[in-house]
């Protein structure tokens, strides 16, 4: 979504209305992803991309060979830029009537209090500390996970522009051996099928760099096709598939707009397709990533 914000916004447009007409969507999250996806990429185009990295042959041979090119507790974030954009986002959170507005109150309390609180809770993302949210959460009752998704959404398009600037330093046609983001190592959170060869693309869950892999293979576990890795596809949610693997119990969405007259816009992909989630958890498979929205 981040690799072209004006465009991304041009295809959100489009996809605005079918997805709040989905009947499993609350009106109340539809009208929170509204505002996430403009206030996104409003942040987006307005980040510069420019990144003080200098990438040697060797390092890029390491990470063909599995390692990171840069890990997320090491991105390079404008906490400036993340901390205004949470500010506005918790701002719609205090201007609502939900239950969140409590939550929300909680939270500018701690900021007003202390002023690295939110420096704090963004390095604490960086750095993949789901242990800090979860204990933050237990001040927050009627919102447990809301500094945790202000502070991913937050801090989402800064990430994902310093990671656009990285990935150009990468071979951009190279098929992944590994199912991990090259960019910087997290796991993907959807799959996207491409092209008439249906070459397979995943997007990372949290820079959202988005890099091709086997098309029959996990990237959890790496377990080839045979009797343990298939997929499942519903009537109701033409454009996607699910593929599951029996060795390792995991499951991942996958995209396939082929034969639509539809752009896939990857977060509101997985939106829409959250059917497809309940489906998979029946059948005992797990998602070892959450979805961007944070559930």
């Amino acid at each position: 979504m981040f690799s072209d914000p004006e465009k991304s916004l041009k295809i959100y447009q489009k996809r605005k209305k079918p997805l709040q007409q989905k009947s499993f969507l609350p009106k109340e999250l539809t009208k929170l992803v509204d505002f996430v996806v403009r206030e996104q990429l409003k942040t987006a185009l307005e980040l510069s991309s420019e990144v003080d990295e200098n990438i040697s042959l060797s390092e890029i041979h390491e990470v063909v060979n599995g390692k990171p090119l840069l890990p997320r507790e090491s991105f390079p974030l404008d906490f400036r830029a993340c901390g205004e954009s949470i500010e506005r986002l918790l701002n719609f959170f205090q201007e609502s009537s939900g239950h969140l507005s409590e939550a929300a109150d909680v939270i500018r309390k701690e900021i007003k209090q202390d002023p690295e609180f939110l420096n704090k809770a963004m390095n604490k993302h960086l750095a993949g500390d789901d242990d800090y949210f979860r204990a933050f959460g237990e001040k927050t009752p009627s919102g447990p996970r809301l500094l945790n998704f202000l502070v991913q959404t937050g801090t989402t398009p800064s990430i994902a522009v310093i990671a656009r600037h990285l990935r150009k330093k990468l071979p951009g046609d190279k098929t992944w051996n590994n199912g991990h983001c090259p960019v910087c190592g997290s796991l993907p959170y959807i799959a996207e099928l491409r092209n008439k060869e249906g070459q397979r693309f995943l997007h990372c869950s949290f820079c959202h760099s988005d890099y091709q892999f086997k098309r029959m293979s996990c990237p959890y576990c790496a377990e080839e096709k045979n009797d343990s890795y298939n997929f499942f596809r519903t009537k109701e949610l033409p454009g996607f598939r699910v593929d599951v693997c029996g060795s390792c119990k995991l499951y991942i969405k996958s995209i396939d707009y082929r034969d639509m007259d539809r752009k896939a816009l990857p977060p509101i992909d997985d939106l829409e397709s959250l059917p497809l989630d309940i489906k998979a958890k029946e059948e005992e498979y797990s998602r070892p990533t959450l979805s961007v929205w944070g559930f």
